[in-house]
């Protein structure tokens, strides 16, 4: 035991281990402090590339900086016109809402109807025991979750500021490091001690180069299939529908289910049985599409098992909480390309 704690080997291993300890650290207690900056070193590189593609005669990091002031002008606006036309529209569908009721309760009467005179069920008694029921969730909702969803507010207000102070801390920090960004890296480059973490580093940028990829290619599939599907249905608007629902489904803890389970509800409500066997046929696909898409795209082209990549983000949730659905694929890349530095022949 003695010799082998003395040997090279034992020293690697020793490395290892306090790698995977202070991955785990880093991403649950640090990361969130130090990530505006880390994005921020590499927002700057990914300009000064850009810039130096740009055939002016201008300084290099004078042009990044105007790219990212306009990137960032643009950010705002967008962020800002979102916000307004979510508003916008709240306002018109609370406006609605007498006309919406009396549309829902036409339809819930004719479905009824059409449950009687096709199973025999008695239309009368399920559309009361229906309207009993929407009853209470509004009187719930008029009772309880409003109270309690003005209650947080504030809270919703802090997080916007958050989102905010974030961002801008973010481009401030691309701004200061863009003048000494090719010093900087010559510098970090240059010193052999640092190898073995630069090319940690290089495979974990990848790794985030491909599963930017990957999410574009799925959300892009996803999109098209639901587009083509709705449209294909008749309905109306089907293929921005379609687009929206690949948009959610993106977005972690959200999916496909959002858009197309409520779809599929009222074109049962409204008659169109078949129209909502292939919508719910519709959300099982992309369900299964994705787990199929996402490992494969993702664990191949950083030569890691898709099995590993599907684990990761299980035991990344399961540490880190939402954030840990992209904190435990890098976590895991940063601690298997460590072994691959240290163990390889």
């Amino acid at each position: 035991m003695e010799q082998f704690l003395g040997t090279e080997k034992a020293r690697k291993y020793g490395i290892f281990f306090a790698v995977v300890i202070g991955v785990y650290f880093f991403m649950k207690y640090l990361s969130p402090v130090l990530s505006p900056f880390l994005f921020a070193f590499l927002i700057a590189g990914v300009l000064t590339k850009l810039a130096g593609k740009i055939p002016l005669k201008i300084r290099k990091h004078y042009l990044a900086g105007a790219i990212l002031l306009l990137l960032s002008i643009l950010f705002v606006v967008a962020f800002l016109s979102l916000g307004t036309w979510l508003f916008q529209k709240c306002g018109e569908l609370a406006g609605r809402t007498p006309a919406l009721e009396n549309e829902f309760y036409l339809l819930l009467s004719d479905c009824c109807n059409r449950l009687e005179k096709s199973f025999g069920v008695n239309g009368a008694e399920v559309e009361a025991f229906v309207i009993e029921q929407v009853d209470f969730f509004a009187e719930n909702m008029e009772v309880k979750i409003f109270p309690a969803v003005m209650n947080k507010s504030v809270g919703y207000m802090k997080t916007v500021g958050g989102i905010f102070t974030y961002f801008g801390i973010t481009v401030i920090a691309v701004f200061l490091m863009l003048k000494d960004y090719e010093k900087l890296v010559i510098w970090l480059l240059g010193n052999e001690d640092l190898d073995g973490i630069w090319e940690v580093a290089d495979k974990v940028l990848h790794y985030i180069k491909t599963y930017i990829k990957a999410q574009g290619s799925i959300l892009l599939i996803i999109s098209a299939l639901c587009g083509m599907v709705l449209w294909l249905l008749g309905l109306e608007g089907g293929l921005w529908y379609g687009f929206l629902t690949g948009v959610m489904d993106v977005l972690p803890f959200i999916g496909t289910g959002i858009m197309l389970i409520p779809l599929a509800l009222f074109q049962f409500l409204k008659g169109n049985y078949v129209a909502a066997v292939v919508v719910l046929c519709l959300y099982g696909g992309c369900a299964l599409l994705r787990e199929l898409l996402e490992p494969k795209l993702i664990g191949n082209k950083v030569g890691i098992w898709p099995i590993g990549i599907l684990l990761a983000i299980f035991a990344g949730m399961r540490l880190f909480g939402i954030p840990g659905i992209i904190k435990g694929p890098i976590s895991f890349v940063i601690i298997y390309e460590t072994g691959r530095y240290l163990f390889r022949k």
